[in-house]
């Protein structure tokens, strides 16, 4: 899918230069851009009379999500088997907290193709790449029970399948006193949509823009720290609803782009 969208994006730009090839990066425009994205800056060249191209970077400052209340998978028969195993004699929790912590950053190239010549309406192909991982989740409270957890969930004696945190369609298991995972998606992101505003305004130094499209994110996957490394966790019917901000994330699969672009003419 890469190749052929990136081929896509090249032929576009290819079989518009005809028309005006004397307009090739003979202007040069920069912007900064606020939205769903995060912040970003950009720098932007013409084509063609039809084409310009965009690239920059768009920063999601980093920010947490607190007090997630997430259940713990045990009943009776599976705490008291816990017991007997680790000794542990505390109480049989009956739920923990998890905070989720977001970070976000991405290079972008972006071909933009002006239907009409005297319209700022413009049609937008490209892609986003960045780092893979979304979202970072652990536990803030229930050390000694996370240790407890982590002890049987190793022994050789246990009656009962493994324990751990149920959050949407997935159970984390501890590692040691905490549990501790990551929400990945694609590094490299697809995107298309549409707008209105240049990147190089024609008759004004500064201008204003919109853009308005998708980003293509792939299906995320859930990864818990393990002594072993990063550990893939598959979807499993715990018979859980819980979970709240990081069940949601864990279900996107394109990411909405809204931004608002200050833009300014260079040369």
């Amino acid at each position: 899918m890469k190749k052929s969208f990136i081929i896509a994006c090249l032929c576009t730009v290819l079989g518009t230069q005809a028309h005006a090839d004397s307009n090739i990066f003979n202007h040069l425009g920069a912007g900064f851009e606020v939205g769903t994205t995060g912040i970003g800056f950009e720098v932007a060249a013409p084509i063609t009379d039809y084409v310009q191209v965009r690239t920059g970077m768009a920063i999601m400052p980093s920010f947490k999500v607190k007090d997630i209340d997430v259940n713990v998978n045990i009943d009776d028969r599976q705490w008291n088997d816990l017991q007997m195993i680790t000794g542990y004699q505390g109480d049989k929790p009956r739920d923990v907290r998890l905070d989720a912590k977001v970070t976000k950053a991405d290079f972008k190239l972006l071909f933009d193709i002006f239907p009409f010549k005297k319209s700022s309406f413009h049609l937008t192909g490209g892609f986003y790449a960045g780092k893979s991982q979304l979202l970072e989740v652990y536990t803030t409270n229930n050390e000694e029970v996370m240790q407890a957890i982590t002890e049987y969930n190793e022994s050789d004696i246990r009656m009962y399948d493994v324990l751990g945190v149920q959050v949407g369609d997935y159970l984390l298991t501890p590692n040691g006193g905490q549990v501790k995972g990551f929400v990945k998606v694609k590094g490299f992101k697809p995107y298309v949509g549409f707008g209105f505003g240049r990147a190089i305004p024609k008759n004004t130094r500064l201008a204003f823009a919109f853009d308005l499209g998708v980003q293509f994110w792939s299906t995320p996957k859930f990864f818990i720290d393990q002594k072993q490394g990063e550990v893939e966790v598959t979807k499993k019917d715990v018979g859980n609803d819980d979970g709240g901000f990081v069940k949601v994330m864990s279900k996107i699969t394109v990411y909405p782009c809204l931004n608002f672009r200050l833009t300014g003419r260079i040369f």
